[in-house]
């Protein structure tokens, strides 16, 4: 198997394999086939993926295939998510096809890892140890990861903490992390030399944009980390920095309330959220400047393993 970073590839290639026999990528530990006639996807995907291990090669097996097809619609142009020859989502516009595929790859991977507990959470690592930042939408969980992992600390996921039931450690499934609105201007006048794509308008989380991840972040991948912080952030502005301690059950209780599959996985599941949490320090936090987030952050951080 023929496997090399994406930039490796020419992008006329990539562009003729995703309208041929599909363009393989691994993320994490996922391997999976992604196939378009929508020529807007090619160029995000080689920009946002450049770092990750690609393939043309047809006869590679993967772990899943997905396709984002262009469709016809009276006199709209629409594009369609497709996995196992079913679209789950509705149509969009042509123009959010990267959005889509970013969107539902996520719904993908979150559905092949059914047996491990799955939250909806970004989540980096330091020194070793996770941070999860679980949030409601406008909590400023997205910008805040974006700080940190293009910052110092490692990127394992903006959008999907995997915990695996053996090891009770994360597993990394790192991504290019999505921005709303007005993250992307605090993210791109903060790290200008950081690639994001060109913002897309009136998607259902209204303005998308998103952030190359850190090359170190991309090849990690087999670096799993143990939980060792939990952190509630919520953005208000023009106020000071407030930290407020929480115990471990009520961080619990949270983090079930994100956990896409709680109801699958049953009491079992449960113990096995607690259980990894147990060395974790757990806090909510309300902010409005990141130099004063960061410092105390930094300090708060376990040491290393």
């Amino acid at each position: 198997m023929n496997f090399a970073p994406l930039a490796a590839l020419p992008q006329a290639a990539i562009e003729s394999g995703l309208r041929k026999g599909g363009v393989c990528l691994d993320v994490g530990t996922f391997r999976f086939r992604v196939r378009s006639n929508c020529s807007v996807l090619a160029d995000p995907l080689y920009q946002l993926y450049s770092a990750y291990p690609a393939s043309l090669d047809t006869s590679v097996l993967v772990d899943f295939e997905i396709e984002l097809r262009r469709k016809q619609k009276f006199w709209a142009r629409e594009v369609e998510f497709i996995w196992e020859g079913k679209s789950p989502f509705p149509p969009l516009p042509i123009s959010q096809t990267h959005p889509l595929f970013e969107w539902g790859l996520n719904w993908v991977i979150a559905t092949l890892s059914g047996n491990d507990v799955v939250i909806h959470s970004a989540v980096v690592e330091k020194n070793g140890w996770a941070l999860i930042l679980p949030g409601d939408p406008g909590s400023g969980k997205s910008t805040l990861c974006a700080t940190l992992a293009l910052d110092n600390w490692r990127l394992l996921s903006d959008e999907l903490t995997i915990i695996d039931r053996n090891t009770l450690a994360v597993r990394p499934v790192p991504r290019p992390i999505s921005l709303k609105d007005q993250s992307i201007r605090l993210v791109q006048s903060t790290f200008p030399d950081t690639y994001l794509t060109k913002p897309i308008s009136d998607t259902r989380k209204g303005d998308i944009a998103y952030a190359k991840p850190c090359d170190r972040s991309v090849l990690a991948v087999d670096q799993t980390a143990p939980i060792g912080m939990i952190l509630y952030p919520r953005y208000k502005p023009e106020s000071p920095l407030e930290i407020t301690p929480i115990s471990k059950a009520f961080a619990l209780a949270k983090l079930l309330e994100n956990t896409f599959n709680v109801g699958l996985l049953g009491k079992q599941g449960v113990v096995d959220a607690a259980r990894a949490i147990d060395n974790a320090k757990c806090f909510q936090i309300s902010y409005s400047r990141f130099d004063d987030l960061l410092p105390w952050l930094n300090n708060e951080c376990p040491a290393p393993r």
